[in-house]
C-alpha cells in the first residue's frame, strides 16, 4: 500500500503527508490523470507526447499533424492523445501558427488542456447516463 495520507494543518491546510520513512525514488502515491495537456505559459511542445519542439521564428516545422497542421512529433504520428483537438481543429479548419513570444511562450496551446478536461467532463457524463 502507498504510505501517504491526507492531513490538515493549522498554518498550511490541507496535505499530503508521508506515513513512513520513505527511500528515495520509492512511489508515495500514483493516480492517473483525470485530463492531459501542455502546461499554461509553455513553449511549443507536440500534442501526443508533450516533448519540447523545435520551430523556427516564422512558425515551420516538419513536427506538425498531417492532417490539422498542429505541434506533433515523427513518434507521436498515430498517437490517441492528439486525436480529440486533431479532429476539432482540423473540421473547423483552424491552423497553428507556431508563434512564440520573447519570454518563450506559446499562448496558442493554452487551448489544449481546457480542450481535454471538456472531453473528458462530456465522457464521464455519457457513461453514467448509459
Amino acid at each position: 500500500m502507498f504510505k501517504s495520507c491526507i492531513e490538515s494543518d493549522a498554518r498550511f491546510g490541507r496535505g499530503l503527508v508521508t506515513t513512513e520513512t520513505v527511500i528515495k525514488g520509492e512511489i508515495v502515491i500514483e493516480e492517473i490523470p483525470f485530463a492531459r495537456g501542455p502546461k499554461q505559459n509553455s513553449g511549443i511542445v507536440c500534442l501526443g507526447c508533450y516533448c519540447d519542439l523545435q520551430f523556427d521564428e516564422d512558425g515551420d516545422s516538419l513536427d506538425r499533424c498531417g492532417k490539422c497542421d498542429w505541434p506533433l512529433c515523427a513518434f507521436c504520428t498515430d498517437s490517441s492523445e492528439h486525436q480529440l483537438e486533431c479532429k476539432t481543429f482540423a473540421d473547423a479548419n483552424v491552423r497553428f501558427a507556431g508563434n512564440v513570444g520573447e519570454d518563450g511562450v506559446c499562448s496558442q496551446l493554452d487551448c489544449i488542456t481546457p480542450l481535454s478536461l471538456i472531453k473528458e467532463a462530456s465522457d464521464a457524463c455519457r457513461n453514467v447516463a448509459e
